[in-house]
């Protein structure tokens, strides 16, 4: 395989809606990370307008300028996993509730989990099922790595030459829809390198950029793999703490470093994807941490902060295999939905290769809930445990 090579995805029909719809969110995502609100608008043009701030950014200026915009007091949108943290094990989607007390910034991150204050659900009164465009309102904000919170006003459709006349930016609940449903993220390959590694000195590194997003990925290739017979692979998602620093608190960096010791045998691919704390982003792995620490497992300490069990997808790993013209390979992982995400995309995994990292202290707890919890596929000593 010849590293350097590069083919891009042939356009489909809806190509240029695909761009439009992606270049919208993308700067909707922006706004919310800058702590600027965001209108929403539904399909149904009667439907009321949706003016949305994520409260991880919003500071208290811009919470009275929501506040005075609307005429109203907005409600907090909470995803469903917050609400069964905060003690209603009956709400199984997104609601936005009114506040029984003035909505302070430091009340609003208690209730959002930013802050380590503990928060008193009584203060949430008046729950309403989330619309579209809150659900919209909410990918978003995953989508920009921030706690899924959010403080919203619903306001009527004749609003609607005011708001653009405030110059609020506008994205559409379904352009929302429209780019979490494409499957291939568009990705430009950027640059590449020889790097010689300690583990290979013929060693590539081709990094990928997403060009709806800042999200960069990188494709490491190994020696010079046999394109003739299914490519060892890795997908593995960035973990700062553990990768760069030896974290004890998980089994990533260990992981690592297995995997480019296989790959050094006889080549391969390892794919470093910009995906950390399982897609949460740094901040809330750390929120996660402290959680953890508090005596919740990995997977209850995101619940608790509003995120599923995972919120990773794989779909620009395929998008870089396919660039690099791989389409059959031998998975390094764990991770049974790892294959799946895989097969689901059209990359055929003929064989799955385990990396069973050493169980400590620190770590022992994490390592037991991904393989009871998440079905990851480990078979270590429970004496280790």
């Amino acid at each position: 395989m010849n590293p350097l090579s590069s083919s891009k995805p042939t356009p489909t029909p809806d190509a240029a809606a695909d761009d439009l719809a992606a270049v919208r969110v993308d700067r909707a995502r922006t706004e919310l990370r800058h702590g600027r609100a965001i209108l929403v608008t539904d399909a149904d043009p009667t439907a009321p307008l949706l003016l949305a701030a994520a409260v991880e950014t919003l500071g208290p200026e811009r919470l009275a300028a929501l506040t005075a915009t609307t005429g109203q007091t907005p409600r907090l949108l909470l995803t469903a996993e917050r609400l069964q943290a905060l003690g209603w094990p009956a709400a199984s989607t997104a609601r936005s509730h009114a506040l029984a007390a003035p909505a302070g910034i430091a009340l609003l991150q208690a209730l959002a989990a930013i802050s380590a204050v503990p928060a008193d659900p009584a203060a949430l009164t008046d729950p309403r099922p989330a619309s579209a465009a809150m659900e919209a309102a909410l990918a978003l904000a995953k989508r920009a790595r921030l706690t899924p919170a959010l403080l919203v006003a619903e306001l009527p459709a004749s609003a609607r030459p005011a708001l653009d006349a405030a110059q609020w930016l506008a994205v559409a609940a379904a352009d929302v829809e429209q780019v979490r449903r494409h499957e291939h993220p568009r990705l430009q390959r950027v640059s590449d390198a020889r790097v010689p590694i300690a583990a290979h000195e013929d060693c590539t590194l081709v990094l990928f950029r997403e060009l709806d997003g800042d999200a960069e990925h990188v494709a490491i290739v190994v020696g010079r793999p046999d394109m003739a017979h299914p490519v060892p692979v890795r997908l593995h998602s960035s973990c700062l703490t553990g990768d760069l620093l030896g974290s004890l608190r998980c089994d990533c960096g260990d992981q690592l470093q297995r995997a480019i010791e296989h790959l050094a045998k006889d080549g391969g691919v390892l794919l470093y994807l910009a995906q950390e704390g399982r897609g949460t982003g740094l901040a809330n792995k750390l929120r996660a941490y402290r959680l953890q620490d508090g005596g919740l497992d990995t997977i209850d300490a995101d619940r608790h902060l509003g995120f599923r069990a995972d919120e990773r997808d794989f779909h620009a790993a395929v998008a870089m295999l396919q660039a690099l013209g791989i389409d059959r390979i031998v998975l390094l992982t764990n991770n049974p939905h790892k294959i799946d995400a895989m097969r689901d995309a059209g990359i055929e995994v003929v064989d799955r290769l385990p990396l069973i990292a050493p169980v400590n202290p620190h770590n022992s707890r994490y390592i037991r809930t991904k393989r009871e919890r998440a079905g990851h596929q480990l078979h270590v000593d429970d004496e280790q445990d």
